[in-house]
């Protein structure tokens, strides 16, 4: 059975998030994303993870020094803090061999970078190690209101600028690799909302 793409888990985490901006649309009668609960896009995330034809397992919530282990990471000492070890990833894509492919963290209503940084310098720190651990994703949803119109070409700019560009320049820093996604859900003259989904690998 042939190897996941990177492409498609990318794929995979915008669809799930574009999928719970519609049902809490839904649901809620009117209500767009950021008003939900964070574990909504989680879950919708791992569902259409699931259904990718291929080797894997997929966890939720796993902790951190226990997937370091099982992905035979050699650990010596303590682990440093910017990898929260006692923390929890949100979710863990496993390969069909049974050790952790990538962790991938999922944020709600996100607008700057600053609100990543935690899940980043996971990510970097995970990745620096010896393991089977292939990659991390930090992907998340974000709207904004602009009252002047114009709103898609003005968030997707800030989604380039305030995020893509800065990230890139980090994880080249860092010496990893870097595969950029986003895509607009939904859009008016003043309102617009994307899902992106950011993946540093080796």
């Amino acid at each position: 059975m042939s190897k996941i793409g990177k492409d498609e888990i990318l794929d995979k985490c915008i669809n799930g998030i574009k999928k719970s901006f519609k049902e809490y649309l839904k649901w809620s009668d009117d209500e767009w994303l950021w008003n939900a609960p964070e574990y909504l896009i989680t879950v919708n995330i791992a569902k259409e993870l699931s259904a990718i034809e291929g080797a894997k397992f997929i966890t939720l919530e796993d902790n951190i020094k226990k997937t370091l282990k099982t992905a035979n990471a050699k650990i010596k000492g303590k682990l440093s803090k910017n990898i929260r070890p006692d923390g929890r990833s949100d979710i863990v894509l496993w390969w069909g061999k049974g050790t952790p492919r990538g962790i991938i963290e999922v944020k709600n209503a996100i607008y700057r970078k600053d609100n990543l940084e935690d899940d980043l310098n996971r990510i970097y720190g995970l990745l620096k190690k010896s393991s089977d651990i292939e990659f991390g994703i930090t992907t998340f949803y974000i709207d904004r209101n602009y009252k002047n119109g114009n709103a898609t070409k003005t968030l997707e700019t800030r989604i380039n600028n305030e995020f893509i560009e800065k990230i890139k320049i980090e994880v080249l820093s860092q010496n990893f690799k870097y595969k950029p996604r986003y895509k607009k859900i939904l859009s008016d003259e003043n309102n617009s909302a994307f899902a992106v989904a950011l993946m540093i690998y080796k």
